[in-house]
């Protein structure tokens, strides 16, 4: 009596809550190592809007290693029982061979933050024509390097006259994220003239390397009788290590050299506030949580019979600036992901294209 009782009561529940029950196990291959911090917030969101849709979530780490990365993904496709669904970031275009993987399994892949190039699409297919790869969830890489570079473009006008000797230090050169971003940064550079772009270097996601990169390039500028305008940093960590760099080269950032990043990370946040940055870019980690929203409402849907696929989900990132970090800082400069109300970013019968990720929205569903 007990057990039919609950039967009962459960789909009267989930209507009531405007959700369908649908308990879901999910994987997540993350790319980084455990402890590199964005990679870690993206982890956290992920978890937090699990607690909140009830989802049943594992993350292995792939510590910043492709192979390892492939030979994780392959062995959750080969389990005995597979997840539901796998998550996967196409780092260093290394999730292709994942889901070629999951073929003879029930398991659907979503891709995030880095969806497949042209070239692998020609080999996996797209979602739903690939019954495993249900979509992605990806930002406007290419937009948020065009808003940093014409930042430090405006930067440098109040500075000095040009041309403006500026340095760009990108991520990699392979990864599908990287390589829009830095495509942002160098439309704005082919556009305006009166800058010098003097090195695009890449610094592998990485501070120590992006130190030594710029205190190469700042003693080539003091050799040459240089003065360099601007740096542009493809994420916090490599801004970070630029502005150390400029420190030993007793050239503050901020003063006469205008610097920007990209991850809303905490040091990245402080270096805004203090004014030795300009802004830093992102919001982008979220997106482990706006996965989660987007596999519920994807299962949602198809426990009630509509088996569409999502297909690429795109959203903006946006800067935080000197005008903007406070208002951050004093609702989420603690981190505390689980305040957020993930449940109010769920779609039922909205199209795709109606999600809302923005900062305000987010600002909007903690919880009171």
């Amino acid at each position: 009596m007990k057990t039919l009782l609950i039967l009962l009561i459960t789909p009267v529940l989930s209507l009531l809550s405007g959700y369908s029950y649908a308990a879901m196990s999910i994987t997540f291959v993350n790319p980084g190592k455990q402890g590199e911090r964005f990679w870690d917030m993206v982890t956290e969101t992920m978890q937090a809007a699990a607690n909140d849709f009830d989802i049943d979530l594992e993350v292995i780490y792939a510590e910043r290693n492709r192979v390892r990365m492939t030979e994780l993904g392959k062995q959750v496709a080969m389990r005995q029982t597979p997840p539901d669904y796998m998550i996967l970031v196409n780092e260093e275009q290394a999730a292709e061979a994942i889901l070629l993987a999951t073929a003879d399994t029930k398991t659907k892949v979503l891709m995030l933050l880095n969806d497949f190039l042209p070239d692998q699409r020609d080999r996996v297919g797209l979602p739903g024509q690939n019954p495993n790869l249900i979509g992605a969830i990806v930002p406007d890489n290419f937009s948020a390097g065009q808003r940093m570079m014409t930042a430090l473009l405006n930067c440098a006008r109040q500075k000095q006259p040009p041309p403006f000797h500026m340095l760009a230090i990108g991520g990699d050169q392979l990864t599908p994220a990287s390589i829009d971003r830095n495509n942002g940064a160098l439309n704005v550079i082919n556009s305006n003239p009166e800058i010098n772009l003097d090195r695009f270097l890449y610094a592998n996601w990485n501070k120590q390397e992006a130190k030594l990169l710029s205190s190469h390039y700042l003693q080539w500028a003091d050799r040459n009788n240089i003065e360099p305008a601007g740096i542009w940093a493809a994420n916090d960590p490599i801004a970070i290590g630029a502005s150390e760099a400029l420190t030993e080269h007793e050239n503050v950032a901020g003063n006469s050299v205008c610097l920007v990043g990209l991850n809303w990370s905490a040091q990245g946040l402080k270096m805004v506030k203090e004014g030795s940055m300009l802004l830093t870019d992102g919001g982008h980690f979220l997106a482990g949580a706006w996965s989660m929203v987007l596999i519920h409402d994807y299962h949602s849907k198809n426990i009630n019979g509509n088996t569409g696929p999502l297909g690429q989900v795109r959203f903006q990132m946006q800067s935080i600036d000197q005008q903007s970090v406070d208002l951050y800082l004093n609702h989420l400069g603690d981190e505390n992901w689980n305040k957020i109300d993930f449940k109010g970013f769920a779609l039922t019968e909205v199209a795709m294209d109606a999600y809302d990720f923005s900062l305000e929205r987010v600002l909007n569903q903690i919880k009171k």
